[in-house]
């Protein structure tokens, strides 16, 4: 490749890594001014550099939009790692509502109100406010409930490909449990029955 193309790949990979959310190849082409094919060549470039084994992330492609994410390998780890960090802007009950629509989306604020034992509507739309949770239509039941479930930027900040790269409940919850907060302590087996009850 000449020192142009290189550049060219850098700049793609660079967006690619820096967005939140996936990259959609027209963006791209306008805000580099180049041909599809010429960006589609360099995104194949690229995709073939991060095939080999032993490295972290690989590139997901889905329609005409891309983006960067864990393998499936690594995604308990960095989960873990991402939980134990405490993610920043997000309260304990917030990590709990996550929990609970992550496993069980599509899923509503009654739900998850119930499965919490306190009113969790605040929450969820603080959630969505911050695009970890999405509105996904209305389900056919008495008043038409709004259902809700996780986006693309949930998966990012949780280094996920997709929603079934998820990791164990069990994993999730030992990751919980080291993100709480000494005047709110949540006990395991505490959090071990809310994911109990999501299964009935």
């Amino acid at each position: 490749m000449s020192v142009e193309d290189n550049k060219l790949k850098g700049t793609v990979e660079a967006i690619l890594f820096a967005s939140p959310l996936p990259v959609e190849l027209d963006k791209l082409c306008a805000v580099l001014e180049r041909r599809p094919d010429e960006i589609k060549e360099i995104i194949d470039e690229i995709e073939k550099d991060l095939s080999d084994k032993y490295m972290g992330v690989q590139l997901s492609v889905h329609g005409s939009t891309y983006r960067l994410c864990t393998k499936e390998e690594y995604a308990e780890a960095v989960a873990a790692y991402v939980a134990k960090g405490r993610t920043p802007g997000l309260s304990n009950a917030a990590m709990e509502v996550l929990a609970i629509v992550a496993y069980n989306q599509p899923t509503t604020k009654t739900y998850v109100s119930q499965v919490r034992g306190v009113a969790s509507a605040e929450v969820m739309e603080s959630l969505v406010d911050k695009d970890l949770l999405e509105p996904q239509g209305r389900l056919d039941l008495p008043g038409r409930p709004m259902s809700y479930g996780t986006t693309d930027k949930f998966l990012t900040v949780f280094g996920l490909e997709s929603i079934e790269a998820l990791p164990s409940r069990e994993l999730f919850m030992e990751g919980l449990a080291g993100i709480q907060n000494e005047d709110q302590p949540v006990e395991v087996y505490e959090q071990q029955q809310i994911f109990e009850e999501t299964e009935s």
